[in-house]
């Protein structure tokens, strides 16, 4: 079960082909020969109305168009025969990634290399071409694009493309309730889009011919309900495999449900082009309704007791913690964060995107985990850097992304933490011992460390580091302790520690040792 999806290349010629179709194919005029002179002949910005020359199949085309900044058009069409006035919107305003010091939002027309998405929603009028159907044009640059329409004005109810419609839920939030985010994918033009954080966003296309997973909306029962969590079996996926599958659980925002991070945030597709090319572990990924999750003071009763048991249960996946994976986006993010609050220890690995950081200190277990809090470098939800970094007692990294509260930020979330952070303990841990290090240094400068002590603790952090590195955790932990040990028992009366640097090391000391002794 599959969303339907817009991919393709570059044509040999250069001019305006389509090479991407996001719909049924129920009526077609003639494509316009170059999409650059139709939109110099529209009669509303970014429409193309050239009289006969008007592709009227409804849904998204990408159009290889020299006259785009980009490479690139997206010619969306809307049937809507009944409909006195549609708008078409789509979170495709551009900011300056390369320079965070120009405060423009640029329009999708006016892009150059450096801007990325993450301006806001861009909202145009679209054109009645011929009865009831709704058209207009924009330039679009590489990765997964999202739009929706309001119809005769009505800003309440996201309008999901018909003929591009993701694949929602049976249980999830109808009508009002339900933001439709609607996903094109458009290729990536290195000449004309030329920028390497833009490049990296072709990961969310669909690969013609590559291995695919499989997904679905899975039934349980909750509460004495039906439900439905969401699904994702990775290519070739072995109900018999003798090691276990890791399990990602990714948690929605609101107006959204189980089936957002499925369609419009293209975890399927990230899944699979990550797994060609060898960039993260085959995992199950399973999606939930927050609704149904219980009481957030209690830690989500239904996801603890019920959920979990259900997915390890009917799935050939680790019950072991340190292989399961929580991340949520904005709302998600809450319930993430919710969950370290309640017990830490319940999954190995945590991301909460886009609602703050918020974490108690006071957790017990808190360094067992590792957490990396993320967000969008124009998102309202971004976490405060100072923030997180006072969470001395945990593991946790930092990652901001070009974006707003979106899935342009949210996207690219998904993808730096299942290729460069999930069941990847360095990429935590490292960092952690050269803060660590770099602590005991400035120490030492002070002469707050001083004599055979400052020695012994410089060897133990060292070998820490070295046998950390080569996934000794172990022999980590032993170097670790016997860190500590010196800091209770300098071995000399020219040595000393003094009071505070005996607590900011032993701090770090025995978070590191809480944390890869969980893991070992």
């Amino acid at each position: 079960m599959r969303a339907a999806q817009t991919t393709g290349g570059a044509p040999a010629d250069g001019g305006a082909v389509a090479v991407g179709q996001g719909g049924r194919r129920v009526r077609r005029l003639v494509l316009a020969a170059g999409l650059g002179l139709a939109m110099a002949l529209t009669a509303a910005p970014g429409v193309a109305v050239a009289d006969d020359h008007v592709d009227l199949t409804p849904g998204p085309t990408v159009v290889r168009d020299l006259g785009s900044p980009t490479g690139y058009t997206g010619h969306f069409v809307l049937h809507a025969p009944e409909a006195s006035s549609v708008r078409f919107v789509a979170d495709i305003m551009l900011r300056d990634w390369e320079d965070p010091t120009d405060p423009t939002v640029y329009a999708p027309s006016e892009y150059r290399p450096g801007l990325m998405r993450g301006g806001g929603a861009y909202e145009v009028e679209m054109t009645e071409v011929e009865d009831g159907y709704w058209v207009t044009d924009v330039p679009l640059a590489a990765g997964a694009n999202q739009y929706w329409f309001y119809v005769d004005g009505d800003t309440s109810l996201w309008v999901t493309d018909p003929a591009n419609a993701p694949v929602y839920a049976p249980d999830g939030l109808q009508g009002t309730a339900r933001r439709a985010f609607n996903r094109v994918n458009v290729p990536y033009d290195a000449e004309r889009q030329d920028f390497a954080p833009l490049a990296a966003r072709q990961v969310e296309n669909p690969r013609p011919g590559s291995p695919k997973g499989t997904w679905g909306y899975v039934p349980l029962e909750v509460g004495g309900a039906e439900r439905t969590v969401g699904v994702y079996l990775p290519p070739g996926y072995d109900a018999d495999r003798a090691v276990p599958y890791k399990t990602i659980y990714m948690q929605h925002g609101g107006g959204q449900d189980q089936s957002d991070w499925l369609n419009m945030g293209s975890v399927p597709v990230i899944m699979d082009n990550l797994l060609q090319d060898g960039l993260t572990e085959p995992a199950v990924v399973v999606t939930t309704a927050t609704d149904y999750l219980g009481d957030p003071e209690e830690g989500y009763p239904a996801l603890r007791d019920v959920v979990l048991p259900f997915v390890e249960g009917a799935y050939n996946v680790s019950t072991e913690p340190v292989d399961r994976a929580f991340a949520g986006l904005s709302r998600g993010s809450i319930v993430t964060q919710n969950i370290i609050d309640h017990d830490p220890t319940l999954f190995g690995w945590y991301g909460p995107w886009s609602g703050g950081a918020r974490l108690d200190p006071t957790t017990p277990g808190l360094a067992t985990p590792y957490i990396l809090f993320g967000g969008g470098a124009w998102d309202f939800g971004l976490p405060d850097a100072e923030v997180v970094e006072s969470y001395d007692n945990a593991l946790v990294q930092n990652v901001v992304v070009a974006g707003a509260h979106d899935f342009n930020a949210w996207n690219q979330l998904f993808t730096i933490f299942a290729r460069d952070y999930l069941w990847q303990p360095e990429a935590f841990v490292a960092p952690y011992l050269d803060e660590t290090q770099d602590e005991l240094d400035a120490l030492q400068a002070d002469r707050e460390v001083a004599g055979a002590v400052s020695f012994l603790l410089e060897e133990h952090l060292s070998a820490a580091t070295r046998l950390a590195a080569r996934g000794r955790t172990d022999a980590a932990v032993v170097q670790l302790e016997r860190f500590v040990e010196r800091l209770d028992a300098p071995p000399g009366a020219s040595s000393r520690v003094s009071d505070t640097a005996d607590v900011e090391l032993r701090e770090r000391a025995e978070t590191l040792i809480e944390n890869l002794a969980a893991a070992s």
